[in-house]
């Protein structure tokens, strides 16, 4: 967004969101505030507190509409082999995070807000799904837990190598090399090879 927006009766909730992720976008967590939001909807300083309490308040809200997200995009993966589903979803994890950077940094940074649980174990789980799977066929090397947590924590340092710019997986990376990347990554000591 440029500038101020208006908004339609009923949307000001939505339109403070967007305002305050472009500011973020911008200047990043830290230096926005509900002040700024409403400026950028261009509403009254007091027009937020109709729907949010709090600057945390407010990230909260977009956390949960970030991991309502993610969970939308991690789901319904056209597989049946639960090792290309993992594949693909770790895919998706790093294709959301670059498609949408400061929802992505709301969605992981509570220092400005309470961490939202209950979206953000919805979202994890979708990455469990596959690896449940892989257990029950006998196939991880670890318990489920703390495969779906190295599973995690793999895909989730390969997105923040690309948002950081970082030229071994930015700029060019394409489908084909972030699958070539990824694989050995949630393979690696995590699941036994297929028969």
């Amino acid at each position: 967004m440029n500038g101020k927006t208006g908004y339609h009766h009923g949307s000001l909730r939505q339109v403070l969101i967007d305002a305050a992720l472009d500011l973020i976008a911008r200047d990043g967590i830290a230096s926005f505030s509900l002040a700024q939001a409403a400026a950028r909807a261009g509403v009254s300083v007091a027009a937020p507190y109709r729907h949010f309490s709090s600057k945390s308040d407010l990230l909260g809200a977009i956390a949960r509409l970030g991991f309502e997200q993610l969970s939308q995009a991690l789901s319904g993966v056209p597989t049946s082999d639960p090792e290309e589903t993992l594949l693909e979803a770790g895919i998706r994890y790093v294709t959301f995070a670059a498609e949408h950077p400061a929802l992505f940094e709301v969605m992981f940074d509570n220092r400005e807000r309470a961490p939202q649980s209950r979206e953000g174990l919805a979202a994890l789980a979708k990455l469990g799904e596959p690896l449940e799977r892989l257990a029950a066929a006998g196939r991880l090397t670890v318990p489920v837990e703390t495969a779906v947590k190295s599973a995690w924590a793999m895909v989730h340092g390969v997105a923040l190598l690309r948002a950081g710019g970082m030229l071994t997986f930015a700029g060019t990376d394409t489908q084909t090399s972030l699958r070539a990347a990824l694989r050995p990554l949630l393979e690696g000591g995590l699941i036994r090879p297929g028969s």
